[in-house]
């Protein structure tokens, strides 16, 4: 049984302004700003825990299930939008 979940504090309503920076910005934003990532623990009844192991750079390494949360969306939206892509598990 699985459940997705956690804390969260809201600061108030989000409104999304849909709008893109250019490549140098966003790159020189990423460096600066605090994101919000949702990554997941998934274990089987044996204590066994999943990792996955990412091709592209900058890190590809061995990494738990998650990503980025988008702007204005839940921990719990988050994990079940990246569970969905990640491992095409609607949760």
């Amino acid at each position: 049984n699985m459940s997705v979940g956690g804390y969260h504090f809201v600061t108030g309503e989000f409104t999304s302004h849909r709008s893109f920076l250019p490549d140098r910005e966003y790159g020189v934003a990423l460096d600066n700003f605090v994101k919000g990532c949702s990554d997941m623990l998934i274990q089987n009844a044996k204590g066994q825990i999943l990792t996955g192991k990412r091709n592209v750079h900058p890190q590809p390494d061995w990494w738990f299930v998650g990503g980025r949360m988008m702007p204005g969306e839940s921990p719990g939206a988050s994990c079940s939008r990246l569970l969905k892509r990640e491992l095409s598990l609607n949760i």
